[in-house]
């Protein structure tokens, strides 16, 4: 298995929209589409690479809803790391710029756009 399939294996509650593509996309929103996401890039602002880490990593360690614990902290940083090294050093990250992108109760993620790959985690999750 690679890690997108470990990701959607251990984060075992909510949906979970995880992949790469095999090109550089222009746009967050060519990214959010070929996930299913809200494909209008006013949705997305651009954040650091720091800041996508912690997200992901918290996203993966806890639900959305109740904060409940899904995987160790350890494991979530592991599996962010990972998750992240697909697209190389240079890559943008991009997260809901405060709206929805989903028809979920929660929903948070990242669209990554690297030189050679872009791709997603987004987390869906209800109460």
């Amino acid at each position: 298995m690679g890690i997108n399939e470990d990701i959607k294996r251990l984060r075992d509650c909510g949906e979970v929209r995880c992949g790469a593509l095999p090109y550089s996309a222009p746009t967050p929103a060519t990214v959010a589409k070929a996930f299913e996401l809200r494909d209008d890039d006013s949705c997305y602002r651009e954040i650091d690479e720091s800041a996508a880490h912690s997200l992901i990593a918290e996203v993966l360690h806890r639900d959305q809803a109740y904060s409940v614990e899904i995987m160790t902290a350890a494991q979530a940083e592991q599996l962010t790391g990972t998750f992240f090294e697909q697209f190389g050093a240079q890559a943008r990250y991009f997260t809901n710029n405060r709206c929805p992108v989903t028809n979920a109760t929660f929903d948070v993620g990242v669209i990554v756009i690297g030189a050679l790959r872009s791709g997603c985690l987004w987390v869906e999750d209800e109460d």
